[in-house]
């Protein structure tokens, strides 16, 4: 069966009941030596700020040289109160504390490089919080630290990534450890051991480069649903859950906005084919959703849609450049030079229309873009995605996609197609998507 590797999110780790709820899950699972992977300690109050958030606005107070023990006081009351009730000591945590307040008062770094250090610790103060829960409740744990962990990643920090030759180095000396290993998720560092995040929600990440090291039989991504669905449920509340899906499908849902997974999590459990099952740690006795690399036989061409909304559609058109060699080059090389994503695009000769995966350093590139085209931006666009392997070799999906929105009275701004052929994006207005998204799972899934 293979190591099995676990992760927890946010939730499941939220308070002292849930934290407890993960060690007896982990028990059960013992004679499979889980490497278990941990976000920051979780929301349990409604209108609670996250802790990576409020790490992140400490950190920007601190590296402005403004007042900041305000908000360090609020993230230290909230893991006292987690200790409390677990009946453990604040002594605990205290070294990480203590590494916390030395990273925010190392100040002489560039901003991100610091942002980063200080963003790793909610993941950073929880692992030692569960492996010692674990260890109370009478399973052998130990806590892999992130200077520990081996996760060497390139420099782009927030969003760092691991190469698949660096990924044998992951966990070193303990991937013969008999206890279960608890490892903070979200974090990694530099070849010179800078500390780097891997985007947010990418304690998934994490747990996909670890399966991937250590050739795990399954990774178990364990959250608050009971796997993914068909169609978001706070628009459809009756969408089914999908049994099994196919990496590919997968992919391009966690890509256009399916939250239950983190999209970089695919790559390395691919390239092992390892099987990734998305559970519910809140009803552990419920089926989840397994994704496979096998190409699943389904009776439904369109099996999910998923979305994203609040997206900027860019649009940059010069006539001058029509024939002009280099046109395409000279807007791919400024998106690069300012670390922009483009996440679809459609093009002519002379325009192209696109979304971003963020808006840093957007203002930037569309000064240099304004150089030699007319730039325009469009906010308030979401971007919708259809996914099934039937679609491959079915006619006629695309035509049903779009006259069902054209029934439903919505306005189509811009269409891709994935090189698949098991996905069909394209944008709308972020007024019109509820009712896109509604028409089409009634009229193409359901």
């Amino acid at each position: 069966m293979g190591r099995l590797v676990m992760k927890f999110g946010e939730t499941s780790v939220a308070t002292a009941e849930r934290i407890e709820a993960v060690a007896a899950i982990v028990a059960s699972r013992a004679e499979r030596r889980p490497i278990v992977v941990v976000s920051a300690v979780g929301v349990s109050v409604p209108g609670e700020a996250k802790i990576t958030d409020q790490l992140e606005a400490m950190a920007e107070l601190a590296h402005a040289h403004k007042p900041y023990q305000e908000n360090l006081d609020k993230i230290r009351v909230k893991h006292e109160k987690v200790l409390k009730e677990l009946g453990l000591s604040w002594e605990l945590i205290g070294p990480v504390w203590t590494k916390l307040r030395n990273a925010l008062s190392d100040l002489d770094r560039p901003y991100e490089e610091y942002l980063d250090d200080v963003f790793s610790f909610g993941e950073r103060l929880s692992s030692h919080i569960v492996a010692e829960v674990m260890n109370a409740k009478g399973t052998p744990a130990v806590c892999v630290d992130v200077d520990e962990l081996d996760i060497i990643t390139d420099e782009n920090f927030q969003d760092a990534t691991v190469t698949p030759e660096n990924e044998g180095r992951i966990l070193g000396r303990f991937r013969t450890e008999e206890k279960v290993l608890v490892v903070p998720g979200f974090a990694g560092h530099t070849a010179d051991g800078r500390v780097t995040t891997l985007g947010r929600g990418g304690s998934d990440y994490t747990a996909a480069l670890v399966g991937a090291a250590l050739e795990a039989g399954e990774i178990q991504i364990w959250t608050d649903v009971s796997g993914m669905r068909s169609a978001d449920p706070r628009l459809v509340p009756d969408a089914e859950r999908l049994d099994v899906i196919s990496f590919d499908e997968a992919k391009a849902l966690a890509a256009f906005g399916a939250r239950v997974l983190h999209p970089k999590t695919i790559e390395p459990a691919m390239r092992k084919n390892i099987p990734v099952v998305i559970l519910n740690s809140f009803r552990p006795g419920d089926e989840g959703t397994t994704i496979r690399a096998e190409h699943i036989k389904q009776n439904k061409v369109i099996k999910a849609i998923a979305h994203k909304k609040g997206i900027e559609m860019l649009s940059i058109e010069s006539t001058s450049m029509l024939g002009a060699s280099g046109y395409m080059a000279r807007i791919f090389n400024i998106f690069a030079k300012y670390g922009i994503d483009i996440e679809m695009m459609a093009t002519t000769e002379v325009s192209i229309s696109m979304t971003i995966n963020n808006n840093k350093n957007l203002d930037k590139a569309v000064e240099e873009l304004k150089e030699f085209a007319n730039v325009t931006l469009e906010p308030g666009q979401t971007v919708i995605c259809i996914v099934g392997e039937g679609m491959r070799h079915t006619p006629g999906v695309s035509g049903r996609v779009f006259s069902t929105l054209g029934t439903a009275g919505v306005n189509v701004e811009m269409i891709t197609q994935g090189g698949s052929e098991i996905n069909i994006t394209f944008l709308v207005d972020d007024k019109d998507a509820d009712r896109a998204i509604k028409a089409l799972y009634y009229a193409c899934i359901s």
